[in-house]
């Protein structure tokens, strides 16, 4: 990945993952398997801080969906917060906001506070 576009930072703190920076479908693989790395080792529920994010793709919904499937796959619960109107918008086109946890209690042009 070249330094214009470059790779989105994760933070994983006190059961808490961010992602910060542009999660392209460039970085998915990627992005993907550094966060069942970072889940791997966490007990409990975690959470999944999508506030930094700075783009929304299909790409990226995959990756949640994933992360959702490993969090499954070893007893924890993943929950997702402040995902962006994209985002938000991506997943209610293909009627995935209930599959991924905190995206159903958000709408699309609905303000969540």
């Amino acid at each position: 990945m070249s330094a214009s576009n470059p790779q989105p930072t994760l933070n994983f703190s006190d059961n808490n993952l961010t992602i910060d920076g542009q999660a392209d479908a460039m970085a998915a693989a990627d992005l993907r398997q550094r966060g069942e790395a970072l889940l791997a080792g966490a007990k409990g529920d975690i959470t999944v801080d999508l506030a930094k994010l700075t783009s929304a793709s299909s790409s990226l919904l995959s990756v949640l969906l994933c992360w959702q499937r490993f969090a499954h796959e070893r007893s924890l619960n993943l929950r997702f917060d402040h995902p962006g109107e994209r985002l938000l918008a991506l997943a209610a086109l293909a009627n995935l906001n209930d599959a991924l946890p905190g995206f159903s209690a958000v709408r699309p042009g609905v303000n969540a506070d």
